[in-house]
């Protein structure tokens, strides 16, 4: 399975292998590793073999382990056993030796610079401007993505790791004079609840909250993006539908794809669009062409040896947004 091409399912769960990759645990000699042991990597179900090698380093083995006792599981220690390929521990009912893979007592952790990049990637951040990315602002906590569009403007973007232990020193951070007066802090976990204010014009926002529902492949939902920003701090604002269409601007969105709103040109291509947008809404994915002619035209007389494409024959650009199958006619999500 390609990077480029990450399920946002395996995301949501690489997401929540980086946070938890900042926690320390412990290995045979007493220090401290900053990753997820291999017993946890196996819960995330969505990330196969493969994934985890592709976005995960070994940093080390673990010098415990969750062993069961009863219906509980009690941390014990483990040691390297002769076999290279297991590691051992007493078990706490038995107190027999019992062995463990070598690969559950891995320790592993998503590398950062990888996943940041995707991350920023996702945000349509210019390479030049990820220098933040390689050289973290707060030691294996805070990092700078870049600056992404939203709106109109360009906006610093921050992704903070372990926020709800780091909150006092993230904000020290940015009440600095020398950072930005607004921008976006990420965060991996949940979002600042609505009573805790963050420091000057910047909105904490959590990063899986943007991404566009209802779709496969992962895609960053700019207008919902766009309308948090603009919402007061702590004010609810709801996710984006896969499909709106804006009558006043005449402007398709669609949030499961990566692609600009099309602002649709003259009356009868907006029917037309306005029309599949208001199927969409009531479960019909496909439309007959019948019915897009009467929507444009206004009667079945009046659609009589039309057809669909002239409605937008000398642009193309219908073609990116719209799609056509044997099923009839409808909004392109993918």
């Amino acid at each position: 399975m390609s990077s480029k091409h990450l399920p946002t399912q395996s995301l949501l769960d690489l997401i929540d292998l980086f946070e938890q990759s900042g926690q320390p645990i412990a290995d045979g000699d007493g220090q401290r590793l900053h990753g997820v042991p291999g017993w946890a990597l196996s819960r995330k179900a969505t990330l196969s073999d493969r994934d985890l090698a592709a976005w995960t380093e070994c940093v080390g083995y673990a010098g415990c382990y969750p062993a069961p006792c009863g219906d509980e599981h009690i941390l014990v220690d483990i040691e390297e056993d002769s076999d290279p390929g297991l590691y051992r521990y007493r078990c706490p009912e038995t107190f027999r030796v019992k062995h463990i893979p070598a690969e559950t007592a891995v320790v592993r952790a998503v590398t950062a610079t990888k996943f940041l990049n995707y991350l920023a990637d996702l945000l349509d951040i210019p390479q030049a401007l990820r220098r933040g990315i390689t050289t973290a602002a707060i030691d294996g906590v805070l990092w700078h993505l870049g600056k992404t569009r939203v709106g109109l403007v360009h906006l610093d973007v921050w992704l903070v790791r372990g926020f709800p232990a780091r909150t006092d020193d993230v904000f020290r951070h940015f009440e600095q004079a020398t950072q930005p007066d607004m921008g976006i802090i990420f965060t991996l976990g949940p979002a600042l609840p609505a009573s805790v204010r963050p420091p000057r014009n910047y909105r904490v926002i959590s990063f899986s909250r943007v991404l566009a529902r209802h779709s496969t492949n992962p895609t960053i939902d700019t207008d919902l993006l766009h309308r948090l920003m603009l919402a007061a701090p702590g004010e609810a604002v709801e996710h984006s539908p896969a499909v709106r269409f804006d009558e006043f601007t005449s402007t398709l969105h669609i949030t499961t794809r990566p692609i600009e709103p099309w602002k649709v040109s003259g009356p009868k291509q907006a029917a037309v669009v306005k029309y599949l947008a208001e199927q969409f809404a009531k479960g019909h994915q496909r439309v007959s062409a019948g019915d897009i002619l009467v929507a444009a035209h206004g009667s079945r007389q009046a659609a009589r040896g039309k057809r669909v494409p002239s409605i937008f024959s000398g642009n193309n650009q219908w073609l990116d947004y719209i799609e056509h199958d044997e099923a009839g006619y409808g909004i392109k999500l993918e």
